[in-house]
């Protein structure tokens, strides 16, 4: 008896549901390829509703928790490109410079690391700087206490072979134990080594991209924030690459400041809220002692356009509805498939 390949392909599927599990095409699963679209990528959300973007996105417009607020200095600004250029030194090098920034950089909370005033933290001020939460985060505080403590135990193991909690140190500020310390110069060097050997690459798998979500100005411009990838942002970011290709999952939009998670909790004052955002968009210099020629830049305002309106208008409405590349990597953006492998997805 003859059996139709359909009928077999929906009795498969119809059994891997019942089990608990989905399944996806890597048609349906790969990003909308939009590398050539000019302007707000907000616009592309309408038009592929619930699809993932691919955007090759300017560096400087980027941000994460490393070099974030943007007046202090970034740790990897004045050496990736020697750390680059010296193999087999790259480690003291990297050591070296985020040693320095573990220790310059130790906010005693999760407003002073958002860079809010007493007047603006309310609950904040009460957080530990490991548990500092971006106003538009989707998960409840409990919940990014047990995610962050997950995810940094799981990242130290993977370099240490053993255990290591958060108590040990957060990645992004001090201070840090020396077995911490350890494991971000060992993830930082991994990524540049693969990049020293194969470029800058990506794939449309699902470690593929650096994964993030945009900002969308009422006035038209954008920004992204890396939400998987942190240490390849840092170090392509450093490196003075122009762009990189991003894979976008979701938007934030300013006017609907009342309507994101930390600000409907009450953890943010919609105020502190907003001044958060508004400082993803602020033109970023590097202090002069650690300026570089990449750092000089200061990054041009995006394109405005017509889905926007102006800022002064949208504010009322909404409360009141409650570079420079090395030769070695110029031409090779093309997929992320070794970097993701050391990193294993962060």
């Amino acid at each position: 008896m003859r059996i139709e390949p359909l009928l077999l392909k929906l009795w498969f599927i119809r059994k891997v549901e019942a089990m608990g599990f989905h399944l996806q095409s890597m048609k349906r699963f790969a990003p909308i390829d939009a590398r050539n679209h000019e302007g707000n990528p907000l616009l592309l959300s309408y038009r592929h509703p619930g699809r993932r973007l691919l955007l090759d996105a300017p560096v400087e417009w980027g941000f994460g928790f490393l070099n974030f607020p943007f007046d202090r200095p970034r740790p990897l600004a004045t050496v990736m490109q020697q750390a680059l250029a010296s193999p087999g030194h790259e480690r003291a090098l990297i050591r070296k410079a985020l040693k320095n920034f573990y220790r310059d950089w130790q906010p005693r909370s999760a407003a002073e690391f958002l860079g809010l005033d007493e007047s603006e933290a309310g609950g904040l001020a009460e957080l530990p700087a490991w548990l500092t939460p971006w106003p538009w985060d989707p998960l409840g505080l409990e919940q990014k206490r047990v995610q962050r403590r997950r995810a940094e135990g799981r990242e130290n193991a993977r370099v240490l072979g053993k255990p290591l909690g958060v108590e040990a140190g957060w990645k992004f500020c001090g201070p840090v134990s020396e077995l911490k310390l350890h494991v971000e110069v060992e993830r930082l060097a991994r990524v540049l080594e693969s990049v020293r050997v194969n470029g800058v690459r990506r794939h449309d798998g699902t470690d593929g991209d650096i994964r993030a979500l945009v900002l969308s100005h009422p006035d038209g411009r954008w920004r992204w924030q890396v939400l998987v990838g942190q240490h390849r942002y840092a170090v392509i970011s450093a490196l003075g690459n122009a762009r990189v290709p991003i894979r976008v999952e979701h938007f934030v939009r300013r006017q609907d400041v009342m309507l994101w998670p930390g600000v409907s909790s009450g953890l943010f004052k919609p105020s502190a809220a907003l001044k958060v955002f508004d400082d993803c968009f602020i033109e970023r210099t590097a202090p002069p002692a650690l300026m570089t020629g990449s750092d000089e830049r200061r990054y041009q305002e995006g394109p405005r356009d017509e889905m926007g309106e102006n800022v002064e208008q949208v504010i009322p409405e909404v409360r009141g509805q409650a570079s420079r590349s090395s030769t070695a990597l110029c031409g090779r953006v093309s997929g992320f498939r070794d970097v993701g492998r050391h990193l294993g997805g962060a």
